[in-house]
């Protein structure tokens, strides 16, 4: 092996373990919730399944319930990596989705105009820079989306979004509040 092949070899060698060296993982368990936070020098993640709805921006519906689809789902994700930032919390209502989405309608606006969307859950699909898409087309019949087979509404840009998806759960309704940043633009 050349003199220069050692160097570098010993040169990546050295620079993989320092990276290594870095990088710290922390796991912590409570009563409100489990957090993970992995650092690198390129970065980190945090990760939390507690979420505080103020993180979203969004009030609870009042007389909701936190919603979990099983026994080990808390219902909620909050994480930051890189920049961008997703917080997400479900939740049910014995309220009609009618009467839930009428709720969020008012409430999403103060984060822009809100654009109206058939749902079958939650999706993003930009059509320009700033601009919101609806997968499955746009609604003026908030009430009748949102019963049938689901609503989201979404206010923001494509830096800074507000989410509600609202869908019929039983006889009651299910749903999530979700916050998106991507960049390392102003949150809420």
């Amino acid at each position: 092996m050349s003199m220069n092949l050692r160097v570098s070899a010993f040169m990546a060698a050295a620079l993989s373990l320092a990276f290594l060296a870095a990088c710290s993982v922390s796991h912590n368990r409570s009563e409100t919730g489990e957090t993970v936070t992995i650092r690198t020098p390129a970065g980190g993640i945090n990760v939390n399944d507690s979420v505080d709805p103020k993180a979203i921006g969004l009030a609870v519906y009042p007389g909701s319930r936190p919603h979990h689809d099983n026994d080990k789902d808390s219902g909620s994700v909050n994480m930051e990596m890189f920049g961008m930032k997703l917080v997400v919390a479900s939740f049910e209502s014995d309220d009609p989705p009618a009467k839930v989405a009428d709720y969020y309608s008012k409430e999403v606006r103060k984060f822009g105009n809100v654009l109206q969307c058939k749902s079958e859950g939650v999706t993003f699909n930009p059509h320009s820079r700033n601009e919101w898409g609806c997968e499955h087309g746009e609604t003026t019949d908030v009430a009748a989306a949102a019963s049938g087979g689901g609503l989201e509404l979404k206010a923001g840009d494509k830096g800074n979004m507000h989410i509600v998806a609202v869908k019929p759960h039983g006889g009651g309704t299910e749903y999530a509040l979700v916050y998106v940043r991507t960049g390392k633009g102003e949150s809420l």
